[in-house]
């Protein structure tokens, strides 16, 4: 199944229109790890094919999106960001308008919702304790001491190989 592409920050629209609805806060970093753990998996169940093109670079606390970044740099890092239209007369139908216009596949949205609510629920904390466990941001980041700058991608095809080996793994365990 290959799926159709979206814009990132189409998606990040339609991320912060999701946690926003369900009354899930979400900051910078966890955006961040959110769309990269989306991308990655995206990868593994969509036969290789990337979700959106951007390509997440390894900084420091894990892969970033630079677009995303650049577009959210003035609210910070830290602090909780809010959907630009927080005032809706109808939140269930702006949801509704913001998943159509992605123009996914059932399955794709189906996979998107799954995501959403297994890492949307952890914090920013564990997120990035998480992408820094695992082997395609460490690659990247090789040679490269703990604080410093890197502007790295992080590789599709190292992305699908890692966490399609868990998949695989994981399917093995459950043969036994």
């Amino acid at each position: 199944m290959k799926g159709n592409k979206v814009n990132i920050k189409d998606l990040c629209d339609f991320l912060m229109m999701y946690f926003h609805k369900n009354e899930i806060t979400i900051n910078h970093l966890k955006l961040q790890k959110i769309l990269y753990y989306i991308q990655s998996w995206h990868l593994v169940y969509f036969d290789r094919n990337p979700l959106f093109d951007d390509m997440p670079e390894a900084w420091v606390n894990g892969p970033v999106y630079r677009q995303i970044y650049d577009n959210l740099k003035p609210l910070g890092v830290y602090n909780d960001i809010k959907h630009q239209k927080t005032n809706f007369t109808d939140i269930d139908e702006e949801f509704v308008k913001q998943r159509d216009k992605l123009g996914l596949e059932k399955e794709q949205l189906e996979f998107l919702d799954a995501i959403f609510k297994h890492y949307g629920t952890m914090s920013h904390e564990k997120l990035v304790f998480m992408t820094h466990s695992e082997l395609p941001w460490n690659d990247a980041r090789k040679a490269l001491g703990v604080f410093d700058y890197s502007s790295n991608s992080i590789k599709h095809e190292i992305m699908y190989d890692y966490y399609k080996s868990k998949v695989d793994s994981k399917k093995n365990k459950n043969e036994l």
